[in-house]
């Protein structure tokens, strides 16, 4: 009974310190400082209107929701939308976060912010300005790379409006 006891805690152990060795600690400030310096990348893509790269910022399954229109799901269904978009001589778009959280283990994280969004009203054809809030929750890839796997925007109240 005592030689099975010992080999017990011995495998227990062995186990715990080959896991621990094998755990990497996770730099989720760097981790963090990655994402923002993606979302720099991607704010300037979109001022270049280049609809292909804008859609490269997201999973292979990757989720974009924008309000008033349908979800699309993957880079080819949302540079298609984005070659459309950007058509629009007054759209522009300009997003930061205000919050970069990171999971625990640095595989997933999200970005919390703000934006500034200019468009072309339909019908009026008046100079649109929304501003609002978002929310991207990313993927870390094989490549170390961060990609969104759902964005997610929420329009602020209308200009003038109570606050």
């Amino acid at each position: 009974m005592i030689i099975k006891a010992t080999i017990l805690a011995t495998s227990a152990a062995w186990l715990m310190l080959v896991n621990g060795c094998n755990a990497a600690a996770v730099d989720t400030n760097k981790a963090a400082d990655a994402i923002r310096a993606t979302e720099v990348r991607w704010n300037a893509d979109i001022a270049a209107r280049d609809p292909e790269k804008f859609a490269s910022y997201y999973t292979d399954d990757g989720v974009f929701i924008n309000p008033g229109a349908d979800p699309l799901q993957g880079p080819a269904a949302i540079q298609a939308a984005m070659t459309e978009v950007f058509k629009d001589p007054n759209f522009s778009l300009r997003f930061v976060a205000d919050r970069v959280d990171v999971a625990a283990g640095g595989d997933m994280a999200y970005s919390q912010g703000h934006f500034t969004e200019t468009e072309t009203s339909p019908g009026a054809g008046a100079k649109l300005v929304q501003s609002g809030s978002y929310v991207t929750v990313y993927k870390k890839q094989a490549d170390g790379s961060w990609k969104a796997a759902a964005d997610i925007a929420s329009p602020g109240p209308p200009s003038g409006a109570p606050k």
